[in-house]
């Protein structure tokens, strides 16, 4: 009996331990994320940019989500389809947001919600990547995706 006991308490305290590890994996990904956008701030807009010159919102997505070795597509479109959906009050940090600012069907801007009514994004308003606040864009907001 005692030993059984002992077992359990054992096997608990493994999977309660096991739960945690996958958690922190997520949030010290999501710090990652935003360290290597961050690192990105003031670089020049480009559109179809990439890197070299400077980039575009779906360019700079893509670029820093492969610096934590997360495949995406090229176009903020595609990348709208990847991962999971996600509200807006349910966005976290490290999740994409998507917007459409043109009156078109389809999804034509991408960001990175830092938390606390932030995101990180290439702006051609702006000419440069960027921090915004959320508010200033909700009108435009469809929806999130998780992909961590």
């Amino acid at each position: 009996m005692l030993i059984q006991k002992n077992f359990l308490i054992l096997l608990t305290i493994i999977l309660f331990s096991i739960s945690l590890k996958a958690k922190d994996f997520d949030y010290y990904k999501n710090i990652y994320i935003e360290k290597v956008a961050k690192a990105q701030l003031g670089k020049k807009y480009v559109w179809g940019g990439n890197g070299r010159r400077g980039y575009d919102c779906s360019g700079f997505t893509k670029k820093v989500f492969a610096k934590n070795g997360i495949k995406i597509p090229r176009n903020s479109w595609k990348q709208a389809k990847v991962g999971q959906k996600v509200s807006r009050g349910n966005l976290k940090k490290g999740d994409l947001i998507f917007f459409n600012s043109r009156k078109q069907k389809r999804v034509n801007h991408v960001g990175i919600y830092l938390g606390n009514g932030r995101f990180i994004h290439a702006s051609s308003f702006h000419k440069r990547i960027v921090i915004s606040k959320f508010k200033e864009y909700k009108r435009y907001f469809k929806w999130g995706r998780r992909l961590t």
